[in-house]
């Protein structure tokens, strides 16, 4: 769309001197400038806490040439950049009546979904069925709120054959707006709880304010089970699907085991632990393998945009992951190796440094490229003897820090062995110790020879939450982002893993389950399959009565053997029916219970989960 069009549709004016480009990306988060930016198009918001005009000049210089500004703001705005504003009262509602316009220019069939749970996996099941006979716009994650559908809408274009676009709200109001943006032909209502009511007055008038969506909608479905795979299966039917070709999209639709991640609890969770910190105290935010399974893109955008000071991954490769996806924190590479010392570099990570060898070839490497003052993390071993420089070490470490440009030192640390288990607080508080000796001589001998601030870090979630006066300039937040706490806080649950019943039928008194003939039935049983195995991470041990998954709000018992791609669980008293969901962890089956049958740790379960697992993410 040309600017000169979307300057008369927003009630602005385009300088005859600015060229009238084609804009094709909405931007309203500056971190997020991936696209081309002569074909951007920012919009300036406001919040109580912050004005976007004032990232106009930073984005200005980074090639950006038209930008969306309220009035009110102007003063923020640099003369440079000024000619390039199209000034309105409200830069939000400018936003929203953009993409309302673009909404409007377009016929093609458009399913709108809200609800309090269950949109995002509606939405995304929804794409996946429907992709090979239209061709699909549909919102990005979770764009539900008043930017992200306004973002949504905009996405659409000449080619679009069905739109599919989430709307959450949580205040009165705010959905006639949404409405208006996305005008959905097709409502769909997934399940309407008591979560984010807040701001309503009972859980009736939340119904009302979201059925808002579908004044004009020429159907509304609503699945009375609100089980997503159900509601997915009546909107198949009403766009023409037949019984059999529905079943079989869904059998092929289900087997796809998914972990949903809820990226608003991390968010929750991450204010948490700062809230137990000072303001200048920074936070490092663990993301390595595969942030713990959550998947380490979103998570780290996320963590980007919540308050992460730093991230740190294990390997080269996962940080230049996170950078080909746009993430510009600084990132600790913990476990550099030798052979990938250059995919550091140049991917602007920062190594842990943990032996004099390690040493030298960091700063071998940096001299190749022909830099100075290369940022590395020393790592000192206070006592868990795994990696690190010892008391005796440091002379000669620092010897060699300072005599050489290559390489600076940014921070220093050490892991706490046991600082989750109150039976090893003194080993704890000796640990501290030993490590307060080794860093404050390196900082004291580095410092006064003219290195810049050394960062000081030992604690971990468990040493945040039970040992916060020794939080220094640093701590590293991993286990605690996913809701598991040392000291009983009540945190929010990120990672649910969940499947759905392929097939749910009789099995007689006597008859024998799965491989290996381990668990026979002393009576009629209705058994159930799932589409999880040990290749998903689903635990052998949980066969035979080791586990349980939770089907229609009761526990039920894994039996026979774990399968490589499927498990069979007892649903007997359910009324369970094939496409119901199975939990396998979440908010009413906890992991850390889990974790207790399997005599093991939440850590290991979570990277457990394979790479084949759809990850969802959602806002809720």
């Amino acid at each position: 769309m040309k600017l000169s069009q979307i300057a008369r549709v927003i009630g602005s004016s385009l300088s005859t001197a600015v060229e009238d480009t084609d804009i094709e990306y909405l931007l309203t988060d500056s971190r997020q400038l991936r696209t081309t930016p002569a074909q951007t198009l920012f919009f300036a918001l406001r919040t109580a806490r912050n004005d976007g005009a004032e990232y106009i000049s930073e984005l200005f210089a980074k090639g950006v040439r038209a930008f969306v500004v309220n009035h009110s703001s102007l003063h923020l705005v640099s003369e440079q950049s000024l000619p390039y504003c199209l000034v309105v009262d409200d830069s939000l509602d400018a936003l929203q009546n953009l993409a309302a316009y673009k909404r409007s220019l377009y016929h093609c069939p458009v399913i709108g979904i809200t609800g309090s749970n269950g949109k995002t996996v509606v939405k995304e099941w929804l794409s996946q069925l429907l992709r090979n006979d239209y061709r699909i716009t549909c919102s990005p994650k979770s764009y539900n709120s008043q930017i992200g559908v306004p973002l949504s809408v905009w996405q659409m274009n000449s080619q679009t054959e069905l739109a599919i676009f989430e709307a959450g709200i949580s205040q009165v109001g705010e959905m006639e707006k949404l409405e208006r943006i996305i005008q959905p032909t097709i409502g769909v209502i997934t399940y309407i709880g008591e979560e984010h009511g807040e701001n309503f007055q009972s859980l009736e008038q939340k119904r009302v304010e979201k059925m808002q969506l579908f004044r004009h909608a020429d159907v509304v479905i609503e699945e009375p089970s609100h089980q997503n795979v159900r509601t997915c299966a009546a909107v198949l039917r009403y766009l023409g699907y037949s019984e059999e070709r529905i079943t079989q999209m869904l059998m092929q639709q289900t087997h796809e085991t998914v972990m949903e991640i809820n990226l608003t609890a991390l968010a929750a969770n991450v204010r948490h632990f700062k809230s137990l910190l000072r303001p200048s105290t920074r936070l490092v935010c663990m993301v390595k393998a595969f942030a713990y399974g959550a998947g380490h893109v979103e998570v780290s955008r996320c963590l980007q945009d919540n308050g992460a000071d730093y991230l740190a991954v294990a390997v080269a490769d996962e940080a230049a992951e996170l950078r080909q996806a746009g993430i510009r924190l600084p990132i600790i590479i913990m476990d550099p190796e030798p052979a990938a010392l250059k995919k550091i570099i140049d991917n602007n990570a920062e190594p842990n440094i943990y032996s004099f060898s390690a040493l030298e070839s960091i700063i071998s490497a940096v001299q190749e490229e022909g830099l100075e003052h290369y940022p590395i993390h020393i790592k000192i071993d206070s006592g868990m003897h795994r990696l690190g420089f010892e008391w005796e070490d440091m002379p000669a470490l620092c010897y060699r820090l300072r005599s050489q440009k290559a390489v600076r030192v940014c921070s220093v640390f050490s892991h706490l062995a046991g600082a989750d288990d109150p039976q090893f607080d003194d080993f704890t508080l000796r640990q501290i110790a030993a490590f307060n000796r080794c860093a404050d001589y390196l900082k004291t001998e580095l410092e006064q020879a003219g290195h810049p601030v050394i960062f000081k870090h030992i604690l971990n979630s468990a040493g945040i939450e039970r040992f916060t006066d020794y939080q220094y300039d640093m701590c590293r937040l991993g286990i605690g982002l996913y809701g598991f706490s040392a000291a009983g806080a009540t945190l929010r649950n990120v990672c649910t893993l969940k499947t759905t019943l392929l097939s749910v039928k009789t099995v007689r008194k006597g008859e024998s389950i799965g491989y290996g003939r381990n668990t026979y039935l002393k009576e009629d049983r209705l058994i159930a399959v799932i589409p999880i195995g040990y290749a998903d991470g689903f635990d052998r041990r949980l066969g035979n009565y080791g586990g349980e998954v939770l089907v229609r709000g009761k526990r039920c018992p894994v039996v026979g053997n774990v399968c490589m791609d499927l498990a069979m669980v007892d649903v007997t008293g359910t009324d369970a029916q094939p496409g119901d969901e199975a939990v396998i962890f979440g908010d009413r089956l906890p992991l850390e219970e889990l974790a207790q049958r399997l005599g093991t740790i939440t850590y290991e379960i979570l990277t457990s989960v394979s790479r084949r697992v759809q990850r969802i993410y959602c806002y809720e």
